[in-house]
């Protein structure tokens, strides 16, 4: 594994979540998936429902640092990031430490977990 390959496959997720592609980033998810979102856990399945349906969007995403941990079956990539979105109709904007926990599986490398946490203190000087 390289990390410019997991760099790769996220930059895939990212594009296709932009463009609403489900279908897409379904491929590149492992099935027992957990993501977290402001508090809210879902599965895969619930995942994908909530943007099929429209209750998220994501509109932009500014990663203004990012870097990968490699430990060998395992690699996280962390982003520091600013995410707009539209939840509920309504758009928002939030600073976000994101992890993306990608693992090696038979059909190749899955994301496992995707919980983001929202940065609480000053964008600019917060250090990952």
């Amino acid at each position: 594994m390289t990390t410019h390959a997991i760099q790769g496959i996220s930059e895939q997720i990212w594009a296709a979540k932009q463009a609403n592609d489900m279908t897409a980033v379904a491929g590149f998810i492992a099935d027992n998936a957990r993501f977290v979102h402001m508090g809210i856990t879902f599965d895969k399945t619930g995942e994908l429902e909530v943007f099929n349906e429209k209750i998220f969007l994501f509109k932009a995403v500014d990663v203004a640092e990012e870097y990968v941990e490699d430990y060998g079956s395992t690699a996280i990539i962390f982003k520091k990031m600013i995410l707009t979105a539209v939840i509920g109709g309504n758009e928002v904007q939030n600073p976000f430490v994101l992890s993306e926990v990608f693992t090696k599986t038979e059909a190749g490398w899955k994301l496992a977990a995707e919980p983001y946490t929202r940065i609480a203190s000053d964008f600019e000087a917060y250090k990952m």
